[in-house]
């Protein structure tokens, strides 16, 4: 079943700030952001500008299950600024 309003909880590496955002939202950006298939999707931490905040386990646009540990990112994963 599909929850319209299902939330993705993403935490920044450097901070520790939580966050649950909608679904959606994260795949809007992908969309935007012309996500290719098999590249992580993660962005810089509003709070502290040190850290990169990862989404936690979640289905992105091209239907892959996404989970991206933050102890094994690469260091080339482009990080998103916005």
């Amino acid at each position: 079943m599909w929850v319209p309003f299902k939330r993705v909880r993403c935490q920044c590496t450097f901070c520790g700030h939580v966050w649950r955002i909608p679904r959606r939202r994260i795949l809007r950006f992908e969309r935007f952001f012309t996500i290719k298939k098999g590249q992580p999707f993660v962005w810089e931490c509003h709070d502290c500008h040190e850290g990169v905040v990862i989404p936690g386990t979640y289905k992105n646009i091209h239907g892959e299950l996404v989970r991206i540990d933050p102890k094994t990112l690469d260091p080339n994963t482009e990080v998103m600024r916005f």
